[in-house]
């Protein structure tokens, strides 16, 4: 098709994937622009020109104008019906006043889900060739993993979970972690979701071992291998448990389906250097891996719990509970009283709520305004189901949704009233089903799944025509990718990952070609 082989629109849509982590630097100019009422460059780019370009292509097919239009007008009606429930709920889900619902935030969060099922499409229309996923792999990787090593090594980037970044790499082997808290050696950059690089960086690694194995020149092998080491070493400074442990795991699945493939499938010819490199990035990753942030932060967090573990309040604290709850009447000055008593002895002065960071019952979701939940937290829910914000995020999530109709949890409970409350649960799909209910997971993550199976369903089809290399190594990054987004979240709702997702997608359900 005439308008598909436009140089121009080819570069833009594919490269724009390429680049999408340096639009996301442009927070950094948020308080200039917002001052004069300017949005930011990537709001431009990626809510305006990437939809409106990917429409115009897309609605040129008979085809693909149907079913797009078809599922947009599902979702809009959808989300209607999904706004006006939630603004009723929220009288009834008993939250703070920080807890704000928005119907411009809500339609935002609705697009960052639905723009990148439209973006498969779109890339299997433009049928991206193996040369341009190489060099958008190489520009993704270099762009997060060199400023990430440079702001690490020079000690200007901002810490992965909070303020500026104390001290380097080298800091790592001399006794630093008895003086600071791991969390604030783990360095990002400037990059605004610490995570979310991490999981990009953790789906981007499979395809950059396959590219080395199939690098023409010496120079074009060594810029790669460059790029491996500096991005591995990249994902153990981040300091996010994912990163951490890819950098490990993904030399040692590669190296497995090196030579899978070349003893049964034979598309690839074993090289003994691209074994040997896979096995120094292994043994480097995990010599570093005990004086890396993420596993100093997962030691300090064993130390807390061993502490709760042994710690007698809790079992004393559920005593008195079910000694004195009797009729007490519900958010009644009686029952504030008494829960405020349980958790201010048994959580705060008894210590047994410590592993929780203090914000939560403090700021985010106060205990004097539902103490009778922070109670519920700290003596009935078991210590290593709520050790950290993130298992507390899911109690919180499922408390509230209890408080909802069969006919209410179709709809969901929203998303900008809990992101606005601070408290967004950290796990792709079980955030979709809380913040959206049953119907909103099957519109915007449901898909997902088919696209998933549609893929297995042409492996089997194709028999082993289909378990190339480089095929195997996509389904590895996307396999990454949807393992990360349930684990951690912040894939599917986050552009520089799902539309990532996207790309791969669609290779895998067209064969891409060769030049």
């Amino acid at each position: 098709m005439n308008h598909l082989s436009n140089k121009k629109l080819r570069t833009f849509i594919i490269y724009a994937v390429a680049f999408l982590p340096l639009f996301d630097l442009d927070y950094l100019l948020f308080e200039l622009l917002d001052r004069f009422r300017i949005p930011r460059p990537s709001t431009i780019i990626i809510f305006v020109i990437i939809p409106v370009v990917c429409f115009l292509t897309i609605l040129k097919r008979k085809a693909t104008r149907i079913t797009t239009l078809a599922y947009c007008l599902t979702v809009l009606l959808y989300f209607l019906a999904h706004c006006y429930s939630v603004k009723n709920l929220m009288p009834k889900l008993f939250l703070t006043d920080n807890f704000r619902f928005s119907v411009y935030q809500e339609l935002i969060y609705i697009i960052r889900l639905t723009l990148p099922l439209v973006m498969i499409v779109q890339f299997i229309l433009l049928n991206p060739s193996i040369r341009e996923l190489k060099q958008i792999c190489c520009i993704l990787s270099g762009l997060i993993s060199i400023p990430i090593l440079l702001g690490d090594l020079f000690v200007f980037g901002l810490s992965t979970y909070y303020g500026k970044t104390t001290a380097n790499i080298f800091s790592w082997f001399t006794g630093i972690y008895e003086w600071y808290p791991p969390r604030t050696l783990a360095s990002k950059f400037f990059f605004s979701e610490g995570n979310t690089i991490g999981i990009l960086l953790f789906m981007l690694l499979p395809i950059l071992y396959y590219f080395l194995t199939c690098a023409q020149t010496k120079k074009e092998k060594h810029m790669i291998a460059g790029l491996i080491l500096i991005q591995s070493l990249s994902m153990q400074i981040l300091g996010t448990r994912v990163a951490t442990y890819g950098a490990i795991i993904i030399p040692v699945i590669f190296t497995i389906l090196y030579i899978t493939d070349h003893f049964f499938v034979k598309s690839t010819p074993l090289k003994n250097h691209i074994i040997f490199f896979c096995l120094s990035e292994t043994l480097l990753c995990s010599g570093l891996l005990n004086y890396t942030p993420a596993v100093q932060n997962q030691k300090t967090d064993s130390k807390n719990d061993v502490a709760l573990l042994s710690n007698k309040a809790g079992q004393e604290g559920r005593d008195e509970l079910n000694r004195l709850t009797g009729d007490i009447v519900r958010y009644s000055e009686e029952w504030r009283n008494f829960y405020v008593y349980m958790f201010e002895t048994y959580g705060i002065n008894a210590r047994f709520i410590q592993s929780v960071p203090s914000m939560y019952y403090t700021e985010y979701y106060s205990y004097q305004h539902d103490p009778e939940f922070w109670t519920y937290v700290t003596l009935e829910i078991p210590v290593f189901e709520r050790v950290n914000g993130r298992q507390v995020e899911r109690v919180f999530y499922n408390y509230k949704f209890q408080e909802l109709t069969a006919k209410e949890k179709l709809l969901g409970m929203g998303f900008s009233n809990f992101m606005n409350g601070s408290i967004v649960l950290e796990q792709d799909f079980l955030q979709q089903y809380y913040s959206f209910g049953a119907f909103g997971e099957i519109l915007l993550c449901i898909p997902w799944m088919i696209c998933i199976i549609a893929v297995v369903i042409k492996i089997l089809q194709k028999n082993l025509k289909m378990f190339s290399l480089f095929n195997t190594c996509i389904f590895t990054s996307l396999g990454a990718g949807f393992g990360a987004a349930y684990l951690s979240g912040h894939v599917l709702d986050q552009f520089m990952t799902s539309f990532f997702l996207s790309l791969l997608i669609a290779i895998l359900l067209r064969s891409p070609r060769n030049l």
